[in-house]
């Protein structure tokens, strides 16, 4: 499927229907907007793979290195709905807006905003028009860390740079700025959503909500396989990640909640109290100085009632190694070519990884026919080249 829709010059995608054919999907070709505000029509192909939503489309259509997949996370409209404020709607309430969202990422520009026009088409968590997306979306270059003060203050440094091109924005936080302080902070009242601590600044890991990384070819590996050929924690791993957004969703709920709880609590008589003294009067805002300091969303975090799961915090070098569908898919290939009662690895294959190990012990031409998952691979191949050759002629 991949490899076809990747080498279609008409990016379509070949599917398997339901009788255990090969049909291929046409794309639809929808609106939308480049780097510099531009309308573009890009084809995108829609599908549900055993039951879940997959996306295809293509950044430049006449370019095939630029076709994208996108895979929503199991959770993303319940966040979504959350984010937007379409949940109370739905109860029969007002739409509140609880939370500004920024996106920070080390994709390229057009790749990111593109993303988010396919998980956000309706535009209902900020208005994606060319120019907001630019001051709500920091892209930022590998190697270089994310910044949590950098991405709340880029709407204001993208609209300095717009004014003064080619000078260095005072908005954004240096290396060097941030060697001054003595005690670097970021937003007390901020929360990042992230699968990787290691990629923000020092001073932005206390306020991230970690979560497990998303590899849904691998969790959908392991759930079919169940918890008995896949190991117990792998399988208990997939679940929990399945269920790791609306985690997040019910940790934002209650640190705000907590928030709220403690400005209702504390600061509203301090304000009130200050005000009727009048120690207030002449003042355009409030001076925090003279207020009890809020708990940062930091702390909340830390608090937090919202059990991550077991498997949180596996390093990406843990995550490759631990990919249960490639490692069985590897013993497979080497059983199906090993003889009767011989090692499934040959000679000459001590010390390689699972996965070259495997491939060294399988003859040249060898014919896998063994296994019922090779034979259905073998005759879904067959099929998508007939369908490619009939496409061809």
């Amino acid at each position: 499927m991949v490899d076809f829709y990747r080498n279609d010059p008409q990016c379509r995608v070949l599917v398997r229907d339901p009788g255990g054919g090969m049909s291929v999907a046409e794309p639809t070709w929808e609106k939308s907007r480049n780097l510099q505000g531009e309308e573009v029509m890009r084809p995108v192909v829609r599908l549900e793979l055993n039951g879940k939503p997959c996306w295809f489309t293509r950044i430049k259509p006449e370019s095939k290195s630029t076709s994208m997949i996108i895979r929503p996370r199991a959770g993303w409209r319940a966040l979504k709905d959350y984010l937007n404020g379409m949940e109370d709607v739905r109860q029969g309430g007002m739409r509140k807006h609880r939370w500004d969202v920024y996106i920070c990422t080390t994709a390229e520009p057009e790749y990111a905003v593109e993303a988010w026009r396919l998980l956000d088409p309706e535009s209902s968590i900020f208005n994606r028009d060319a120019e907001l997306v630019n001051k709500r979306m920091l892209c930022v270059s590998h190697p270089a860390k994310k910044d949590l003060l950098n991405v709340l203050r880029w709407e204001k440094a993208y609209v300095d740079m717009l004014e003064h091109p080619g000078q260095q924005s005072p908005y954004i936080v240096t290396q060097e700025l941030r060697a001054l302080r003595s005690d670097p902070q970021t937003a007390a009242l901020s929360v990042v959503v992230d699968d990787r601590l290691d990629v923000w600044d020092e001073a932005s890991r206390k306020a991230v909500l970690q979560v497990m990384p998303f590899h849904p070819y691998k969790e959908a590996a392991v759930l079919d396989m169940g918890p008995a050929a896949a190991g117990a924690d792998a399988y208990q791993a997939a679940q929990d990640s399945e269920q790791e957004l609306m985690r997040v969703v019910g940790t934002l709920r209650e640190v705000r909640s907590k928030l709220y709880q403690e400005l209702d609590m504390y600061i509203k008589p301090d304000v009130h109290r200050l005000v009727n003294q009048g120690v207030a009067e002449g003042l355009h805002a409030m001076p925090f100085e003279i207020l009890q300091p809020v708990t940062s969303m930091a702390m909340l975090l830390a608090g937090t009632a919202q059990q991550p799961p077991a498997a949180l915090g596996q390093t990406e070098k843990e995550d490759r190694a631990s990919d249960l569908r490639l490692l069985a898919n590897d013993q497979t290939m080497a059983r199906a070519v090993a003889p009767e009662g011989a090692s499934a690895v040959g000679p000459g294959t001590t010390g390689l990884s699972p996965a070259a190990a495997a491939a060294a012990a399988v003859p040249a031409g060898a014919k896998l026919v063994s296994d019922p998952r090779k034979r259905k691979a073998a005759e879904a191949a067959a099929a998508a080249a007939a369908i490619v050759a009939e496409l061809q002629e």
